[in-house]
């Protein structure tokens, strides 16, 4: 279901807001008051959304990760290399979006709301490695795990170590997303296609 337009009003004007703030105050410096007078909301309004500033932050930008990391593929239309070079685009786009959104990400991982942040990120990375191995098997690329069990263990471990590689990265300076994408990728499973 979509979203009511005045909600989606609401909750960019809450976001462009924090991401304003993020430049001179700490995620946990910034209260609901002070969010909600930057962004033109009314308090009541704000809890409609989050019940605090952590969780909306926690929220919304680890959901605009996993908008990043979705990677549409037809299992049957495309080989394998060509699905692993579909998500090597969409690691360097996430990675372009971490340099262009630095302060933000890094003001979650220096906050109070590191953890949360990186069991939100490798939650959502977790089910999106789910459904790489998922079209992997399906494509039966040698050495991709059959049993869901291990499938699952992959899937936990391929997303573990994503969200402690995001981590480095956006506490970095770190900018050449092409290089930093080929050293990522040299890390994955060696039953992980090249493409």
């Amino acid at each position: 279901m979509a979203e009511d337009p005045r909600t989606t009003r609401t909750r960019l004007a809450l976001r462009d807001a924090l991401r304003s703030l993020l430049s001179t105050h700490t995620l946990d410096d910034v209260s609901v008051s002070l969010l909600c007078v930057t962004a033109g909301v009314h308090r009541t309004t704000f809890y409609g959304h989050a019940p605090g500033v952590r969780q909306f932050a926690v929220a919304e930008f680890a959901a605009d990760l996993d908008r990043i990391a979705t990677v549409a593929v037809d299992a049957e239309g495309e080989t394998p290399d060509q699905v692993a070079r579909r998500y090597l685009g969409s690691l360097r786009n996430l990675l372009t979006h971490l340099v262009d959104d630095r302060t933000v990400y890094r003001a979650l991982l220096t906050s109070d709301s590191r953890g949360s942040f990186r069991a939100a990120l490798e939650g959502r990375l977790r089910a999106r490695a789910e459904q790489a191995l998922g079209v992997f098997a399906r494509q039966r690329v040698v050495g991709v795990p059959d049993d869901p069990r291990e499938r699952a263990e992959a899937a936990a471990f391929i997303a573990g170590a994503l969200v402690g590689v995001i981590d480095v990265w956006t506490l970095s300076d770190d900018a050449d997303v092409i290089d930093a994408g080929a050293r990522i990728t040299a890390l994955l499973p060696r039953w992980w296609p090249r493409g």
